[in-house]
């Protein structure tokens, strides 16, 4: 049992470690002191912090002029008190912190203009043109998501733990590093993915419901989605060839001139009408290597036999005669 001369021994140490005022072995034997209280945990950072927020506590709670006994029962009952009370208010406010609103970076090129973006995981994106890209603020937290609408090409940087996921209408490409050409323009019903190197997952995405469309789509492998028929193809390609359009090198294989009218006008920024029937089962496999819109309109002229007019950023193509 404690004597009067040692609580009186006992209160001057502790006046002078709270004014900062105690010698180094003081100190450690008010530490050492405060570290036998065994409902504190083992752990020194901790027992520190309680045992200044204990003893701040009581001064608060004792004006200076009152004389105060400060007994080991009471400091070991208010360090456990605090750091209850504060644990409880830290778990409290991170239940009811308020979830960061996620915000969209919008990325575009207009007609006849291409992009290329360096995303904050290293991964690059080339944007054809008439295309647009929705990045959200949380990218790259948990996952790699990004919204699509055009045509692209991804060339993806390599995270096991965090997918590249490519939203394009209903479709969502999935990859961990890979390659590939994404087109999937608004009016077109066909989605087409073509692979340039490794492997991607083609998913069909509605409401809650999750289809897998490709497992493992592979290098030179392109899937052709139509919406409007929910019909789906998966063939052999050149992935390098649909991809050419990096290099203003265009490349179509049995295509229709409504079909490469529209490649036309929004690789050229210029408006096309067409006149004549609709001959769809006019089909034409054609090259353009960085060529000017009147050579590009000759070539087709000569392979297809069609008639037209170009006056300033309008051409007038008549599809009467195709052959």
């Amino acid at each position: 049992m404690h004597t009067s001369s040692d609580k009186a021994a006992i209160l001057s140490l502790l006046k002078k470690y709270r004014a900062g005022e105690a010698t180094p072995e003081e100190a450690a034997r008010v530490r050492e002191w405060f570290d036998s209280f065994e409902e504190l945990p083992d752990n020194p950072a901790f027992t520190d912090a309680a045992n200044d927020a204990a003893l701040e506590a009581l001064e608060r709670m004792f004006p200076p002029k009152v004389k105060v006994r400060v007994l080991p029962r009471i400091l070991k009952v208010a360090a456990v008190f605090i750091l209850i009370c504060t644990s409880v208010l830290f778990i409290y406010q991170q239940l009811h912190q308020r979830p960061v609103p996620i915000t969209y970076a919008l990325l575009q090129a207009g007609k006849a203009e291409r992009k290329k973006i360096t995303l904050p995981d290293g991964s690059i994106v080339t944007i054809n043109a008439n295309t647009q890209l929705r990045i959200p603020s949380n990218f790259g937290v948990n996952d790699r998501v990004i919204e699509m609408s055009g045509e692209a090409v991804f060339d993806v940087a390599q995270q096991q733990a965090k997918p590249f996921i490519v939203h394009s209408g209903n479709l969502q490409t999935v990859v961990l590093g890979t390659s590939f050409n994404v087109k999937a323009y608004p009016g077109e019903n066909e989605v087409e993915i073509a692979v340039l190197t490794g492997k991607v997952r083609i998913e069909k995405k509605v409401a809650t419901q999750t289809a897998v469309l490709s497992a493992g789509l592979t290098k030179d492998q392109v899937l052709r989605y139509n919406e409007a028929k929910d019909s789906l193809d998966i063939g052999i390609c050149k992935a390098g060839q649909i991809a050419a359009w990096q290099n203003y090198n265009y490349y179509f294989e049995k295509a229709s001139i409504p079909e490469i009218a529209a490649v036309l006008e929004r690789q050229y920024k210029i408006h096309i009408t067409l006149t004549g029937p609709a001959k769809y089962n006019c089909k034409y496999t054609l090259q353009l290597k960085n060529e000017t819109i009147e050579n590009a309109m000759r070539l087709l002229s000569q392979l297809s036999g069609i008639s037209y007019q170009i006056n300033q950023n309008e051409i007038k193509i008549n599809t009467t005669s195709c052959e």
